[in-house]
């Protein structure tokens, strides 16, 4: 067993005894494409009222529902119905008509973005490491995109590694995320403890600010990251990109949205670029990825 622990402000792995540290193994996945009867979704079925209610909140925000798994609409909706304190989807829908400004609310439920700063520990150590370092090497800037960046956590986290190599204001690191609340706080930078837990105590210092309860990101950091709302399976972003973040996104999505997916970042990322994806994420039937570490994919030359 390999357990991450903090030294002289970085982390660097502890092999207990008795376990080997294994190292991580590059394997080609376009062997494992799966059928798309192994991956289909199951049935599952939304009522009329149901289907009606969410084909609107949608809409509204320029999403097209079908893309999405409908177990996981289903499994959301009671949360939906929650947050705006109403019994039903016809009590749900005339609330959000007579005030749009809930929509966002509703929206944020259904679509959850829950993240915090170097998610995955082991992750943002093989990035910072091994991953980055080979990336910049002879380069002075990164060029890198979050999809799906809800509240900008894990790309804050990426633009602190560059801070620490003299690299953040030379690179251009992008967000992106369909939810137009979820872009309003990557901008302000404000997050609670919970948020930043795993955040090892050096970089706290150097790169927060404590307000009461909060954490605030310091100007320098917040300057140099761009934000925007897009819908990443409408528009994907141009340019050749070094990494690619997309974690814990593509879950959520039907099987020939997911396919899409895979296909975007496949043409994106410059050879020998880097996809990072959430531990239950695989991008399943690509030519081109190749695997580097658990959730690290690296794009192959050629």
């Amino acid at each position: 067993m390999i357990r991450p622990t903090l030294v002289a402000g970085r982390y660097r792995h502890i092999v207990i005894p008795g376990q080997a540290k294994q190292r991580p193994r590059v394997v080609n996945i376009a062997t494992s494409r799966l059928s798309a009867a192994a991956v289909v979704e199951p049935p599952c079925n939304l009522s009329s009222e149901n289907t009606e209610l969410l084909e609107w909140l949608f809409g509204q925000a320029g999403l097209d529902i079908r893309l999405y798994r409908t177990e996981t609409l289903k499994r959301r909706l009671p949360a939906c119905l929650r947050s705006l304190h109403v019994r039903s989807c016809a009590e749900a829908r005339r609330l959000l008509e007579q005030e749009p400004s809930l929509i966002s609310i509703a929206l944020d439920s259904m679509l959850i973005g829950v993240t915090w700063f170097f998610r995955d520990v082991p992750v943002f150590d093989m990035l910072r490491e091994l991953v980055l370092p080979s990336l910049v090497e002879g380069r002075k800037s990164l060029h890198a995109w979050s999809v799906g960046c809800s509240d900008g956590a894990e790309l804050y986290s990426l633009a602190m590694l560059l801070a620490e190599t003299d690299l953040l204001e030379s690179s251009y690191l992008l967000g992106t995320d369909c939810r137009a609340e979820a872009i309003r706080r990557c901008r302000l930078g404000r997050f609670d403890a919970a948020a930043v837990r795993w955040v090892p105590p050096a970089l706290l210092e150097r790169y927060f600010e404590r307000e009461f309860s909060a954490w605030q990101v310091i100007p320098r950091l917040r300057a140099a990251l761009r934000w925007g709302t897009a819908d990443v399976l409408k528009t994907p972003e141009p340019g050749v990109w070094d990494v690619i973040l997309c974690r814990n996104t593509a879950m959520y999505l039907r099987i020939e949205a997911m396919t899409s997916l895979w296909e975007q970042f496949e043409m994106l990322l410059r050879p020998g670029g880097i996809l990072v994806l959430g531990k239950a994420e695989r991008p399943v039937g690509t030519k081109r990825f190749s695997f580097l570490a658990p959730c690290i994919y690296r794009r192959n030359r050629g």
